[in-house]
């Protein structure tokens, strides 16, 4: 492989347009079973339309994953940023209340979107008012964070399935300094298989954000500081540990996916979802991803709570292989 090369692998463009699927029942294929002595990560999707006009769906999600905890073997569950829609305190009030399910249940991570944030040069968020450092430094997943006190930046700790992990959450568009204090994190955890969650980070032609690349990627996070191709080059290539990225982001059309090498042949699979742009900000849609007991197979899959449908087009139901 080339310096830069990528696995072929794309997942096709659905011939229904992506509000329509989330209408329909298990559009599609049949909705893939559910295998004994799988762990499930949990991952929610921007939900910045949630706290703003539609709290039950919000809440209809952590509800959920509180009482299917046991049944469904949640090891964690993971936030890919714009948990608000202004950073205003009522839109956080209606996130506390959600993750408050949660709390002494289900370990969480939390990431940081534009839209938690006043602007990218002051990066003031709510973010620390709402969830106390505090409390989240008594999860037992929880390892530790770039800046004491402040939450846009941790790492956790966490057994899925039959390996041990290291989840490292980025801000968006993550610093040069927070990058740096990354790679010494990965580095030290060279037992754990990594996946890193952002806010920004692969567009929706399954490509990363790049922003030298003269493609069209509007609301680009290069702004802030690094996008996907960046983070890609300094810090998600180098390290022979990383498995997965995790981000959202991308408000239309919003789903996407890409496998890449890294530098020492390990394939990095690289996922992006977000529906709020779907009907009611997404319908309370979760991704939900099973790793199977065979201990490399990873099942994907979208859950509504709220209507008790799932999406079971090639974009939203699908598995891939760890190394």
């Amino acid at each position: 492989m080339t310096e830069n090369e990528e696995i072929p692998v794309r997942l096709p463009r659905a011939a229904i347009p992506f509000a329509l699927l989330l209408a329909l029942p298990c559009f599609g294929a049949e909705t893939l079973p559910w295998t004994d002595g799988s762990t499930t990560v949990a991952v929610l999707p921007d939900t910045e339309v949630y706290s703003k006009r539609y709290p039950q769906y919000f809440e209809a999600q952590t509800k959920w994953i509180a009482a299917s905890r046991t049944t469904r073997n949640i090891a964690c569950v993971v936030h890919l940023g714009d948990i608000t829609q202004d950073n205003r305190p009522n839109e956080w009030d209606v996130a506390r209340r959600s993750f408050a399910l949660l709390d002494g249940k289900v370990p969480y991570v939390l990431a940081t979107g534009n839209h938690d944030y006043v602007d990218a040069a002051s990066r003031s968020t709510r973010l620390n008012e709402y969830f106390r450092f505090a409390d989240m430094k008594k999860q037992p997943t929880f390892g530790g964070a770039f800046e004491d006190g402040k939450l846009e930046n941790t790492f956790h700790l966490c057994r899925i399935g039959k390996a041990d992990w290291i989840i490292v959450s980025l801000e968006c568009g993550p610093r040069d300094a927070v990058v740096e204090w990354a790679n010494a994190v990965l580095a030290k955890h060279t037992d754990r298989l990594g996946m890193l969650v952002t806010h920004a980070y692969l567009f929706r032609d399954n490509t990363r954000y790049d922003h030298t690349s003269g493609r069209r990627q509007r609301a680009s996070p290069h702004g802030w500081g690094n996008d996907g191709e960046e983070l890609w080059q300094k810090l998600v290539r180098r390290h022979r540990s990383m498995r997965i990225v995790l981000s959202g982001h991308v408000s239309t059309d919003g789903l996407g996916y890409l496998a890449s090498k890294g530098d020492h042949g390990n394939t990095v699979h690289q996922l992006m979802v977000d529906y709020e742009k779907s009907r009611r900000g997404g319908s309370a849609y979760l991704r939900l991803l099973e790793f199977l007991p065979d201990g490399n197979t990873v099942q994907v899959r979208a859950y509504s709570p709220a209507l008790d449908r799932c999406l079971t087009d090639a974009e939203n139901q699908f598995t891939f292989r760890l190394d």
